[in-house]
């Protein structure tokens, strides 16, 4: 019995420690209220000042400058304050950044409306407002029927905020660094599955999990934590509601922040949704197998439709066995270089390019020697990629140099590097760790691997870290679901998205009896909302300004694929696709 009623104390004690944070100090024995240990960070003021030009990184330099002579003084940012610990305020601060592009029409100004880009690791002060505000902007200006009201409403009626969640951007910061070497591991689909493979994969995750947990930040790095941040900085601002739009890793804060503070939501947009009733790692099992749905099913037919373009076959069944029979090495290459443009359907036509060019690079490959880096260029200078098309051909050209660096790197003189993470990592496997349960036998990961490995072997390698094995967590627990159960929240769901697969979502959707969803059918556009068309943008706008929509799920048509359309008339702008590629590396993959 005894051992029983430990673990029953600590919860209690916890509990109270809990309802301490949310109620304030509390009363003492005699009644009189305790000081509230809160009080300091929910009195603060914010002091909002210029926009650092390099706020979001050197290379974004000039897309910053041109942000802030468009906006002027509507744009600010400003730090927040917030306790380490939320349980324990006493044990210190951290900082978190945050920004706020005021609207231009104050008179018709409804609230404020955070934002969040997605992850978990991403920094979002301004990536996720900004590109919020250009996409709406651009939608509003393309229309032509009376629709573009709803997206202009949106603008005039709330200032965009946006907000680094701890431990990324210009705020606290966490990263796990380690002067442990890591060991070179194999994730070719020919060689992976081996006992000594699986060892040095799982000795780098332990090496990992070690040097952040290291970091007194690390233990409080995750959601629940970034939910009651967001309440601190909706009160900050004054607003009585939260209004948010949250993408992808972003969806998942929304629904945890819902499940903590049920009374103070207001207007929420669940846009790439992860799938709240599962884990995380339920969540990533499904994303291999989804981006090879993906890619048979929408690109391969795609590129078969434009042979002379793509040089992939003009058959979907050509094109779907052309990374089969690349060479073990060269497919784990591409490999890695899909993983990062499977997010965006204008993105479509460099993910198929380098598909193409990883051909070309395996025929060069045949008829040299690979670790003969001089001879290898020789050739591909001397390869043919388009015959028909001197521009297409220097474009292939320059992607296969692109997958032969990264082959050199991983095959001819790896440079494994230390066993620490980067910033983004750092808080993307501290948030995931910390939030839910992972596998931590290493026969029962290495079964889960086998059967993603076999339904997608072109994509199973970027699923395959566990940090998690290790880790020790998870630290907090998810809210209940029930409050979301009688919330209008709005759902917005792509097809064939394969960062937050539309199985997930619709396991999700299912339980929300009262929330609304926006599918586009046949789009793999991970992060929809603006989608810069008639369906899907008035609609959820429209919601954001207060008319939730009568119908269930509402389905919208998928925009054309670039070789697909007619006219270049959609063609997103500079800032735009600048912005997108900066929230490709916040999004969960």
């Amino acid at each position: 019995m005894k051992h029983l009623l430990a673990p029953l104390r600590l919860t209690l004690a916890l509990t109270a420690g809990a309802l301490l944070v949310a109620c304030g100090g509390g009363n003492d024995h005699n009644g009189a209220p305790l000081p509230d240990p809160l009080a300091s960070y929910r009195t603060q003021t914010l002091q909002w000042s210029a926009c650092a030009e390099d706020a979001l990184g050197e290379s974004f330099v000039p897309m910053m400058q041109a942000v802030l002579a468009q906006y002027g003084e509507r744009l600010r940012c400003s730090l927040m304050r917030a306790p380490l610990d939320w349980q324990y305020p006493a044990r210190g601060d951290i900082v978190v950044a945050v920004s706020r592009l005021a609207t231009a029409r104050p008179e018709a100004r409804r609230g404020a409306l955070l934002t969040n880009p997605g992850g978990p690791g991403a920094d979002g002060m301004l990536v996720g407002s900004l590109k919020l505000a250009d996409g709406l902007a651009r939608s509003a200006a393309a229309s032509a029927d009376g629709t573009a009201s709803a997206q202009q409403g949106v603008l005039d009626a709330y200032d965009l905020v946006g907000f680094a969640p701890r431990g990324t951007g210009l705020g606290t910061r966490l990263e796990c660094k380690s002067s442990a070497p890591a060991q070179a591991v194999d994730w070719s689909a020919a060689d992976w599955d081996t006992p000594e493979n699986l060892s040095r994969a799982a000795a780098n995750d332990r090496l990992a999990a070690e040097a952040c947990l290291q970091q007194p930040l690390a233990p409080h790095v995750h959601s629940e934590a970034n939910a009651r941040d967001m309440d601190l900085l909706r009160g900050l601002l004054g607003e009585d509601k939260l209004n948010f739009v949250g993408y992808s890793y972003g969806s998942w804060l929304g629904a945890w922040y819902a499940g903590l503070f049920p009374d103070k939501v207001g207007r929420m947009v669940l846009d790439g949704v992860v799938d709240f009733t599962s884990s995380f790692e339920q969540v990533m099992v499904l994303q291999a197998p989804a981006r090879q749905r993906l890619f048979d099913e929408v690109l391969a037919p795609y590129a078969a439709r434009h042979p002379a373009h793509f040089q992939l076959g003009d058959s979907a069944a050509a094109v779907r066995g052309v990374m089969p029979a690349l060479s073990p090495r060269v497919q784990a290459v591409l490999s890695q270089q899909l993983a990062d443009v499977v997010y965006a359907a204008d993105d479509a036509d460099v993910l198929l390019s380098f598909v193409a060019a990883a051909q070309g690079l395996d025929q060069v490959l045949h008829r040299t020697v690979p670790e003969q880096s001089d001879a290898v260029e020789q050739a591909l200078e001397a390869q043919v990629f388009a015959a028909q098309n001197g521009t297409r051909d220097a474009v292939l050209r320059m992607y296969a140099k692109t997958l032969y660096q990264r082959y050199r790197a991983t095959w001819v003189l790896p440079s494994t590097g230390n066993a620490g993470l980067s910033p983004f990592l750092s808080v993307y496997w501290a948030t995931l760790c910390n939030d839910t349960a992972a596998t931590t036998d290493a026969a029962a990961w290495a079964h889960t691997l086998r059967g993603i490995a076999q339904q997608a072997p072109m994509f199973f390698a970027d699923n395959a870290r566990n940090v998690c094995a290790t880790w020790g967590g998870p630290h907090v627990q998810k809210p209940a679901l029930a409050p979301l159960q009688s919330m209008d929240l709005l759902f917005v769901q792509a097809q064939y998205d394969g960062a937050t697969p539309a199985e997930g979502a619709d396991r999700f959707f299912a339980q929300l009896p009262q929330a609304r969803r926006v599918s586009v059918q046949g789009s793999y556009q991970h992060g929809v909302y603006p989608y810069n068309d008639r369906c899907v943008d008035p609609l959820v706008s429209r919601y954001l300004l207060g008319q939730t929509p009568t119908a269930r799920d509402t389905a919208c048509a998928t925009q054309a694929l670039p070789q697909d359309r007619a006219t270049a008339a959609d063609e997103p702008s500079a800032k735009a696709l600048a912005l997108r590629a900066l929230a490709r590396l916040g999004r969960i993959h």
